[in-house]
């Protein structure tokens, strides 16, 4: 996706850009952990599926989720429910997408290099 498609699909966004890769943004700006893996260097070992089997992250998914509905009023079963991830299987916006705190936790999980680079990409886009 080119930055003036994802500034139409998110006008009050701007792209995540990590070294030449931009980073796809769901409807509801989540980030593509699809192209993260890419940007990190496309190592099998650290593909996005591996990542959200991960007890650790599944925790931090569970907590993400129980914050964001607290804060919304609603219960655990409405439709209004917040999801951290969502994927998506067809079309051109395939892949795997999450919200900020995990595409940290996933820089992390790779490696403190990656980590940093994604902090400072996202402080430069802020």
């Amino acid at each position: 996706m080119s930055n003036l498609t994802q500034n139409l699909v998110n006008p009050n966004t701007q792209p995540l850009v990590i070294g030449e890769f931009s980073i796809r943004q769901d409807d509801d700006g989540r980030y593509c952990l699809n192209d993260l893996h890419k940007a990190s260097g496309d190592d099998k070992k650290h593909f996005p599926a591996y990542f959200l089997r991960n007890q650790q992250t599944k925790d931090l998914i569970e907590e993400i989720e129980r914050y964001a509905n607290s804060h919304i009023g609603q219960n655990i079963n409405s439709a209004n429910l917040q999801s951290a991830v969502k994927i998506i299987n067809g079309g051109n916006s395939r892949g795997t997408y999450v919200v900020k705190e995990l595409v940290y936790s996933y820089a992390m999980w790779i490696s403190a290099k990656f980590h940093l680079q994604v902090i400072r990409a996202y402080d430069s886009m802020v």
